[in-house]
């Protein structure tokens, strides 16, 4: 297997490639990047290609109470604490010999950091309660946010812990940064929802341009929510820029976005014109009274591509 993801761009599709590689190693790997660009589904792909058949164990970090992290994380003998009414096997037993990705692991607390770290080092944890240490033989797929390592130069996450994450760290492009694959992620979202319901998979030229000249925040996720939701309030037929519920006081992101890859000012004030028409909802004399041309205007602008 050569990538973990297709991908059009290069940058993406080289980082695909390179976790490919590691995928089939013991190495443990570090993945940032901002909410939605993947990071669950690259973890899912690399346990795949290494570690297929054998457990896969996802904790979130970030929605563990610290006074239950320990046994979250170790497990508890029965009598273990005053709740402990029976054992509990935490999540490095459950991940076996198999993956073990460690899900918004920079909302760890000091504590939990201090712990892990421990593991890492040593292979082995006890469960709370006990004093027989068991062997870790799980590898290690964390993920973050962008920005672990501003948290470790601000001392907010222990950079011990962060070197003994980042066997390989790579951090996933977010998706303005690789507009090529903007509008094949869309019709795939669009001919899966519809394939069931015998209808044509469907983009508009325009809902293409506005797709991919959009910012997306929220990145893959928002791009799909976007579509499903347009995909059931227009039913059959193609998607155009009304169906897609693009606010309009987002268009100065875009504006910037359009600045950062340069495009030619004739272009912008294209996509501007979309983005009032998605915005009214279609009606051409509407989004010509805001924009203050005329409608013949208008639908030139609209049909230049």
């Amino acid at each position: 297997m050569s990538a973990l993801f297709a991908s059009r761009n290069r940058a993406a599709a080289e980082l695909a490639g390179a976790l490919a590689r590691f995928a089939a190693t013991d190495l443990t790997l570090l993945l940032e990047g901002e909410t939605g660009v993947g990071k669950s589904f690259a973890a899912a792909r690399i346990h795949r290609v290494g570690r297929r058949g054998r457990p896969l164990e996802v904790v979130d970090c970030g929605a563990i109470p610290v006074t239950l992290l320990a046994s979250a994380l170790f497990g508890h003998r029965a009598g273990a604490f005053t709740d402990a009414t029976r054992a509990h096997r935490g999540a490095l037993e459950r991940a076996g010999d198999g993956t073990l990705v460690l899900d918004r692991v920079d909302a760890l607390p000091p504590e939990g950091q201090t712990a892990l770290l421990r593991v890492l080092e040593e292979r082995r944890y006890a469960a709370v309660g006990s004093a027989a240490p068991r062997p870790f033989r799980a590898r290690v797929v964390a993920l973050a946010d962008a920005g672990l390592k501003e948290r470790v130069a601000a001392g907010t996450f222990r950079p011990d812990l962060f070197h003994r994450l980042a066997g390989f760290h790579a951090r996933l492009p977010a998706l303005r940064q690789r507009p090529e694959d903007i509008v094949p992620f869309a019709r795939a979202v669009v001919r899966r929802g519809r394939r069931g319901a015998g209808g044509d998979a469907a983009l508009t030229a325009e809902a293409s341009d506005l797709l991919v000249a959009y910012p997306w925040p929220g990145n893959f996720r928002e791009l799909e929510a976007t579509l499903v939701r347009a995909r059931l309030q227009r039913g059959d037929g193609a998607i155009g820029p009304a169906d897609l519920g693009l606010d309009r006081g987002a268009w100065p992101a875009v504006a910037a976005l359009a600045g950062e890859r340069a495009a030619p000012l004739a272009e912008v004030e294209r996509l501007y014109a979309l983005w009032i028409l998605a915005a009214e909802r279609g009606n051409v004399s509407r989004a010509a009274r805001v924009l203050g041309i005329s409608r013949r205007t208008l639908i030139r602008w609209r049909g230049n591509r």
